[in-house]
């Protein structure tokens, strides 16, 4: 099977708000990196308490983008593989970014095809955005934090693979930040690793297939 690993500017965007609403709707994060080795909340939404009662929330989606210029074929299956690490506490799900996280910075935040934050996130699901965006898997109920995690990439993704270029996508918390649920706690953290870690043991990548060519020929008269 071949393989596409990552390219080296993956990593992550990070809100931080003492309002939810504010931390998931907001365009711009308050802490971007596309050159940490590894993040314990790479993929994350949870509530921290604070001094006299306050509570702080946390938003981070992880993004990556992979060369896919050399496939041509149909692609038959397709596994995203990320080793996790530190923390496996909550659902996520592979959806489509878009080109500008080659670059990442803060403002990739919501670098989210289909990202509609127009309702308004109101904690209870008003600002849901699992209708809007494009899937490329489905929710990721269980994360291991010592080895690589298999994600099923979808037909829209497959044939994203072939038709484009480049493969954009993003990693996010499923539960409480694409549906707009207010988190309760600290449980909801997904630790990853990027390409920057040490070698290429760890580097996320995507396993593929091609679906196999036919070869319908027949020879005639002919003298081998």
């Amino acid at each position: 099977m071949p393989n596409i690993y990552v390219n080296s500017n993956d990593g992550y965007v990070r809100m931080t708000h003492t309002s939810w609403a504010s931390a998931r709707d907001a365009v711009s994060g308050n802490l971007s990196s596309s050159t940490s080795t590894l993040s314990s909340y790479g993929v994350s939404a949870f509530a921290s308490a604070g001094r006299g009662g306050s509570t702080t929330y946390y938003i981070s989606r992880s993004f990556f983008y992979f060369d896919t210029s050399g496939i041509s074929g149909e692609v038959d299956s397709a596994t995203l593989k990320v080793y996790g690490v530190g923390t496996g506490g909550g659902d996520l799900i592979a959806v489509k970014s878009n080109l500008t996280i080659s670059s990442l910075g803060t403002a990739d935040y919501d670098a989210i095809e289909g990202w509609d934050t127009s309702t308004g996130a109101n904690g209870s699901g008003a600002g849901d955005q699992e209708s809007n965006v494009t899937k490329y898997s489905n929710e990721i109920t269980t994360w291991s934090t010592s080895g690589y995690n298999d994600i099923a990439l979808n037909a829209t993704a497959k044939t994203d693979m072939k038709n484009t270029n480049t493969l954009y996508l993003c990693l996010i918390n499923f539960d409480n930040d694409l549906k707009d649920i207010t988190p309760t706690g600290t449980s909801t953290r997904s630790g990853v690793t990027y390409a920057n870690y040490t070698g290429t043991s760890r580097d996320p990548y995507i396993e593929y297939t091609l679906v196999p060519s036919t070869n319908n020929s027949v020879f005639f008269g002919t003298n081998f």
